[in-house]
């Protein structure tokens, strides 16, 4: 058996990897008071308006699907015991999109986008949870 990848962590993205192992969607949100957007994928300075400080909030976890597509061929072979399943991109209520996996199969495909979601964390290895989204309501 193939083992899982693990997300490649360093001093800029540990909050964020820290606060799926517990429990907690954690985003970072631009610290200048005429900015204040929030910001995913972890980064050293705000995309938006270029501030260089970001602090880290814990997002509400909720959003709805943009869009999605349904993985038949994973890109690794440690996945292909949980073929197939639907990659999604989640705008959520904070603003930011997040790419992710829905959590469980999805009664009727065809009705997913504008769908609301909310995270959920996933044991993927035995360090670390990744953040999937399940569908809410």
């Amino acid at each position: 058996m193939t083992e899982k990848p693990t997300p490649r962590i360093t001093a800029i993205n540990k909050p964020f990897w820290d606060g799926c192992n517990q429990g907690r969607l954690m985003l970072q949100r631009c610290a200048a008071p005429e900015c204040r957007k929030h910001v995913f994928y972890p980064r050293v300075c705000c995309p938006h308006c270029g501030h260089g400080a970001l602090d880290w909030v814990e997002a509400s976890g909720r959003g709805r699907i943009l869009t999605y597509t349904e993985i038949h061929r994973p890109g690794h072979d440690a996945f292909l015991g949980e073929v197939p399943f639907l990659f999604i991109a989640v705008g959520l209520d904070e603003d930011p999109t997040i790419h992710s996996r829905l959590a469980g199969p999805a009664a009727d495909n065809a009705g997913l986008i504008g769908r609301p979601v909310k995270v959920v964390f996933h044991q993927s290895t035995e360090r670390q949870k990744l953040p999937f989204f399940a569908l809410a309501g």
